[in-house]
């Protein structure tokens, strides 16, 4: 018997044959608890959430969640959240965020970001964003930005350590932002609904329209990362917010320098009491990455 997937919230898939069942549009969470190796090829509607000490490889542009002491192996674009002691290896390009005690290992191009105790190796051209204590050894050419505090961080070959900016003027020119003496471009990733709204991601009814001014009353405590205000970054950091939306739209918004809010540590997203919408842009034209999330989207 056939199941309706359009009915379901939620299926827990045990074998390969339950998970390649499973259609491509279907718009519930799929959980993986099984010791069988699960593949997973296509990019679902949500993240497919792994538990336990199952077994995953992500191919395509698929996007999977790791838990506990789940295996992750990931390839072609994948993205891949890891939680826990869960460990993951990463090939082509594909993304990481590693929080807890995971462990990721990293090849070619990928790009790993590091919290808590996280323990990261990365090889070939591999990109790694180190926070707190987590420990990242690095070969070839890759790059590792370092967040700080207490982290242990050794590297061979052509790798380097690169140390993040600490004001918005070090944060304009570390991200290539644009700006003048006084105001500053700067992007958002939004939701793009079906009548074509463009609408914030934590509310949908805060509307943003091309050529309107928006304000927000905004923190100035920098110790808070995310607090009150309009919250903004360079491109990078606004696609990779949105990568796993299927309605993503990028805005590009403009906001004098002297109102932006830099939170200690941050990686690259600040906040502003005030932005001019001054258009969307198309992913298309968001370099590598947002054409890459273009294809998807066609696909």
């Amino acid at each position: 018997m056939s199941l309706d997937f359009s009915k379901l919230s939620d299926v827990t898939v045990t074998t390969q044959e339950e998970m390649d069942m499973i259609p491509e549009d279907f718009k519930g969470r799929i959980y993986i608890k099984s010791e069988l190796c699960i593949s997973v090829n296509k990019r679902y509607y949500c993240s497919v959430v792994a538990h336990g000490n199952s077994s995953v490889v992500a191919h395509g542009n698929s996007s999977v969640v790791a838990w506990e002491n789940s295996f992750v192996e990931a390839h072609e674009n994948s993205s891949v959240v890891a939680w826990e002691n869960s460990f993951v290896e990463t090939h082509e390009n594909s993304s990481v965020k590693a929080y807890g005690n995971s462990s990721v290992k990293a090849w070619e191009n990928s790009s790993v970001k590091a919290y808590g105790n996280s323990s990261v190796v990365a090889y070939g051209n591999s990109s790694v964003v180190a926070w707190e204590n987590s420990f990242v050894e690095a070969w070839g050419n890759s790059q590792i930005v370092d967040r700080q505090l207490n982290g242990d961080i050794q590297v061979s070959g052509n790798a380097r350590i690169v140390y993040m900016p600490k004001n918005i003027h070090e944060i304009m020119n570390f991200y290539g932002i644009k700006h003048t003496k006084t105001k500053a471009i700067f992007y958002k990733a939004v939701h793009k609904m079906e009548n074509g709204r463009l609408v914030s991601h934590y509310n949908n009814n805060f509307e943003y329209k091309i050529g309107d001014n928006k304000t927000e009353v905004c923190d100035n405590d920098t110790s808070c990362e995310c607090s009150r205000g309009i919250h903004i970054s360079h491109l990078d950091w606004a696609l990779s917010f949105g990568s796993s939306w299927p309605d993503l739209a990028i805005i590009e918004c403009e906001t004098k320098i002297d109102d932006i809010v830099v939170p200690n540590n941050t990686d690259g997203k600040v906040r502003t009491s005030k932005i001019k919408v001054v258009r969307e842009v198309p992913l298309e034209e968001c370099g590598v990455y947002g054409k890459i999330l273009a294809k998807r989207r066609k696909e």
